[in-house]
């Protein structure tokens, strides 16, 4: 079965590397944007979060692991390094730290394209119930690939955390997740406010015409933790 592919940010000082990659990625069936400089990156990705970054460490004009740090926390973009930085501390702390992946140059343009691949269907595709798209109800679906919540109102975008917490809770439908364990499989850290938590749980609800008064979909149990609705269970899959 086809399996859609998605956007891929290729964000690379050297104009030759980025446009090779591009050829070879889009031969994949990725959609792909080519960035120069970190300053450009992280105003494009305020705008618009792709599926994947591909990252050069030597991105003007600072580069390095604070590039890393930077792009996350705009979201919860999946990063694959590709990078002449052949450091073993900064390979380790950028795999600890920030990256799915970490790859040297020069480098083989058909395994970036397949660590790429890899690294997609790890983050997007493994974890979902029954495929990219999950039928919840009449009223409901999700594209969890092209991060999509489609309603009788229409289809929102889901931005990539806001995605990963409805996943978390799909494929956990009926069973109510502890705060503190949702904090930690998204943010990596139980301790984090519950007040971020609570603020993601308002967007999402948003995003799926969920009733925050009586919501339909995404349960809570005050001081507990959240639950997607066991309506799930029959409908998924279908």
């Amino acid at each position: 079965m086809h399996t859609p592919l998605g956007t891929v940010v290729v964000a690379d000082a050297d104009s030759r590397d980025r446009g090779l990659l591009r050829d070879h990625l889009e031969e994949g069936g990725f959609n792909v944007r080519e960035i120069g400089d970190g300053l450009r990156l992280l105003l494009h990705l305020q705008r618009e979060m792709p599926h994947l970054v591909v990252l050069d460490l030597q991105l003007p004009p600072t580069g390095g692991l604070d590039l890393c740090r930077r792009v996350k926390r705009l979201g919860d973009v999946p990063i694959v390094v590709l990078t002449a930085v052949n450091d073993e501390y900064i390979k380790l702390k950028a795999l600890d730290l920030y990256a799915e992946d970490y790859i040297t140059k020069p480098a083989r343009y058909p395994e970036v394209v397949a660590r790429v691949r890899r690294v997609l269907r790890r983050t997007w595709l493994a974890c979902l119930p029954s495929g990219p798209i999950v039928h919840v109800d009449e009223g409901l679906s999700l594209d969890f690939w092209r991060r999509e919540a489609r309603t009788r109102c229409g289809v929102s975008r889901l931005t990539p955390l806001e995605a990963r917490l409805l996943q978390l809770l799909v494929r956990n439908a009926g069973q109510l997740l502890p705060n503190e364990l949702i904090l930690e499989r998204l943010w990596g850290d139980p301790h984090c406010s519950v007040a971020c938590l609570w603020e993601y749980v308002r967007r999402v609800r948003h995003k799926i015409g969920d009733d925050a008064s009586k919501p339909r979909y995404l349960l809570n149990e005050p001081g507990l933790g959240y639950r997607f609705s066991a309506v799930l269970s029959s409908a998924a899959g279908r």
